[in-house]
């Protein structure tokens, strides 16, 4: 009988845990699994074209830190990457104010404003290759119309505007992620607040700094670390736009790990690309990290 009941307390002290154990572990098998065998095959030779693999130690990772195309795609990804995200994060937070201060059809502008969100990237990239096309995009008829351009200009094929065109359009599909969460924020702000600010004799823009902002500053942190981590790893939406052109003009990291991976074979190399992206990756958020703890929520 004891042994049952201390049985029993340490399951009742640690059920939580208990449930918890079945799906870490799975979780540990999904990520450790492609992460060991990645780094085994980035010290490989293997390749598509033939059978089996022999280790070539650092060989991968000397070709790939010598390669230009390897630091002309970084140069992209960082473009891509913190050009997107201030975007995101500016529009979003103009959004998420105006609608805070929108008291009637808030609900409707909300919804019309998540639709970019909604739809998959596929259908994305090619309604914006159809819009842009220099042939039949309606956006040059429209230019052209309002006197802007005198003839059409092939805007995704243009190694000048292909990445901020990009840009814009990535700006445009993740901003509405950016503007719920920060809505969902300012939800959360205590209205006192607000009304012993104006019985003080402050304004909208004092109330912004002094109030808004700083309360609101732990999830802005979040969404620019999180929204990093996915406009870096993002592969489909450039692909499926541009394919990387025109002349590696928008070739970012994933692609380039994918034209060296499934186009070149290489898969020992590919397997270097992506733990380079890594270490990139993991710099880029610390001095994210580090700048933000810098931030001081304004007084």
């Amino acid at each position: 009988m004891t042994a049952l009941r201390s049985l029993a307390g340490f399951l009742d002290r640690h059920l939580a845990i208990l449930f918890l154990i079945p799906g870490g572990l799975c979780l540990a098998l999904v990520t450790a699994y492609p992460f060991v065998f990645n780094l085994w095959a980035s010290l490989t030779d293997l390749n598509l074209m033939y059978p089996g693999a022999m280790f070539v130690g650092l060989e991968n990772y000397t070709k790939t830190i010598f390669d230009p195309e390897l630091w002309h795609s970084a140069k992209n990804s960082l473009v891509w990457t913190i050009s997107s995200v201030l975007g995101q994060l500016l529009l979003g937070l103009i959004g998420a104010l105006a609608l805070e201060q929108t008291r009637k059809g808030r609900e409707p502008f909300r919804l019309i404003l998540v639709v970019p969100w909604a739809f998959p990237a596929i259908v994305l990239a090619y309604s914006w290759r159809f819009l842009l096309d220099a042939v039949y995009g309606v956006t040059n008829h429209l230019l052209m119309l309002v006197g802007l351009i005198d003839a059409p200009v092939p805007w995704l094929t243009t190694p000048d505007y292909a990445m901020p065109i990009m840009v814009l359009i990535n700006i445009w599909f993740g901003f509405p992620f950016m503007l719920v969460s920060i809505l969902a924020a300012l939800t959360m702000i205590p209205a006192q607040l607000y009304e012993s600010a104006r019985m003080d004799g402050a304004g909208y823009w004092q109330e912004l700094r002094h109030i808004t902002l700083p309360l609101i500053m732990p999830v802005l942190r979040s969404l620019v670390i999180l929204r990093t981590i996915f406009v870096f790893n993002n592969f489909d939406f450039i692909f499926l736009t541009t394919g990387g052109g025109p002349v590696d003009a928008t070739t970012t990291l994933p692609v380039y790990a994918f034209q060296v991976g499934w186009q070149r074979y290489d898969l020992g190399r590919m397997a270097s690309v992506s733990v380079v992206m890594m270490l990139i990756l993991g710099l880029l958020l610390a001095t994210y990290v580090y700048a933000l703890r810098k931030v001081r929520a304004p007084q």
